[in-house]
């Protein structure tokens, strides 16, 4: 599946500069944008962060045509593509 590049701007414009420089941090430090953070409690980007970028890319038409799965399988690869 690619990426639209209309997709990747909204993305970046919904995440903010702040949301940006935090998914860059968690791939430098982690080397994924979807690391489980250890600490007292783990943090699970995936459930977290990623669940609010599955439910931003739910109400955008370039994804209208995507199963639950696609959105499980996709949301690292826009991020990763929004973060460039």
């Amino acid at each position: 599946m690619g990426i639209d590049a209309t997709l990747v701007k909204k993305t970046k414009t919904w995440l903010r500069s702040e949301g940006v420089d935090l998914f860059k941090e968690w791939k430098v430090k982690y080397g994924t944008v979807s690391p489980v953070i250890d600490g007292v409690i783990p943090h699970a980007v995936h459930f977290w962060e990623g669940m609010q970028v599955r439910n931003f890319l739910r109400e955008q038409d370039e994804c209208k045509d995507w199963t639950d799965e696609d959105f499980d399988d996709t949301w690292i690869e826009v991020i990763e593509n929004t973060i460039l």
